[in-house]
């Protein structure tokens, strides 16, 4: 096979691949950054009221 050959085998592999579809990925990537986010607001909170509870056990028995 000779170099002149090769890129249009390139163009036409390329041709028959599926055109990625871009804004699926880019919403699916936003979407587990929200849930990630969710997640480590609502680990926080519980750990300030876990916090809170332990603090008012600590006063009521010292």
């Amino acid at each position: 096979m000779r170099r002149e050959d090769v890129p249009p085998l390139l163009l036409q592999a390329g041709a028959e691949l599926p055109e990625p579809d871009l804004a699926d990925a880019a919403w699916a990537g936003g979407l587990k950054t929200r849930r990630r986010r969710r997640r480590a607001v609502l680990i926080g909170v519980l750990l300030v009221i876990v916090a809170l509870i332990v603090l008012s056990i600590v006063i009521e028995a010292g």
